[in-house]
């Protein structure tokens, strides 16, 4: 079965080609906010949407908010240029935690690698016996 580009997939139905062009539009959004951005608070918010000409923006935390109230004002202009007018803004802080890191909890003992390293020694699959090798040494370490 051959591929079909996505595009004329979204020509045979209005609605989804709906969605397309308004997502798209959201993404060209979202870059040229962040390009008006120092780096270093780019990374920590996104612009939602302009609604009713405000420009909703999501925050990480309050400190990265106040600054985006306070320098604002100052990129509506530069937005407006670029075809995305909002006459003002909303920032509002939706905390994004980052996922805890699971621990390792399996533990394997010397012996029962070494008794893997042997097993993996006498398996014909080298699919197979790189796998065990790479697990037997990612234990050990």
């Amino acid at each position: 079965m051959a591929g079909r580009r996505f595009n004329d997939i979204t020509r045979q139905d209005s609605t989804l080609a709906r969605l397309t062009a308004e997502a798209q539009q959201l993404m060209a959004l979202g870059r040229a906010f962040h390009a008006l951005l120092p780096a270093a608070l780019a990374e920590h918010c996104r612009a939602v949407r302009i609604r009713d000409d405000e420009l909703v923006v999501f925050a990480d935390n309050g400190t990265v908010a106040a600054r985006l109230r306070l320098i604002g004002p100052g990129l509506l202009p530069q937005l407006a240029r670029q075809g995305f007018v909002a006459r003002q803004l909303r920032v509002k802080v939706a905390i994004n935690l980052p996922k805890p890191v699971k621990e390792k909890t399996l533990n394997i003992s010397e012996a029962a690698l070494d008794g893997m390293e042997q097993a993996a020694s006498s398996v014909s699959n080298p699919l197979v016996s790189r796998a065990l090798a790479r697990l037997i040494a990612h234990h050990r370490k």
